[in-house]
């Protein structure tokens, strides 16, 4: 669905209702979500309701808000690589390689990547110092391929700088928000059809 119109920082009414209670800075206000000023994404999604029969409002804009924060999680990941050094299949390299040593045809079947294209990564990551391969005692035509003590030391700079990244874009949320919306996500992916107990994509 199309992207909301631009309308930043335009004024709208407060939700606030007369004579609601002031909680403290302490408290959270059940109905403190309904104090939060209508957005771009609200306009946007009562526009396409109303011309498109088929969209339900309030979808398209989980849709549409979902959308917009995977891009600022996926642009401060990019920013993160690229402070490291690190290109996204690099990254997922290193990743795989953090619970232990793994065979190099191993690695591009669960990354889905060919051969060719993870030779040439690790052809990188060697050179960079980061990987080394050994041969692969329980196949002789194969490699084992294991992260070095530098490989480990770009890891975590990375992760590091990451979750910090990533702990700032959710910031504006309580402690219970934010267990309130991974609980709301986690109903959502089994929805969707992927359990909550399916292996997780990674950082990167």
């Amino acid at each position: 669905m199309a992207e909301p119109r631009a309308t930043r920082g335009a004024e709208r009414p407060s939700n606030r209702r007369s004579g609601a209670p002031d909680h403290g800075a302490g408290e959270r206000d059940p109905a403190a979500i309904d104090d939060h000023p209508e957005d771009d994404y609200d306009e946007h999604s009562r526009w396409a309701a109303a011309t498109w029969p088929e969209i339900e409002e309030v979808v398209e804009s989980i849709v549409s808000r979902i959308d917009m924060a995977q891009r600022h999680f996926e642009r401060a990941a990019v920013d993160t690589r690229d402070q490291v050094g690190l290109a996204h299949g690099e990254l997922k390299v290193l990743l795989r390689l953090s619970r232990g040593p793994k065979g190099q045809g191993d690695i591009a079947k669960a990354l889905l990547v060919s051969t060719g294209t993870m030779t040439n990564q690790l052809d990188k990551l060697e050179r960079a110092g980061l990987v080394v391969r050994h041969p692969d005692p329980t196949d002789r035509r194969g490699k084992l391929v294991e992260m070095t003590k530098r490989g480990r030391e770009v890891l975590d700079n990375y992760v590091n700088v990451q979750a910090k990244r990533e702990r700032e874009l959710v910031g504006g949320l309580t402690s219970q928000e934010k267990q309130d919306l991974n609980l709301l996500l986690r109903r959502l992916m089994a929805s969707l059809g992927q359990p909550p107990g399916s292996r997780a994509p990674g950082l990167g």
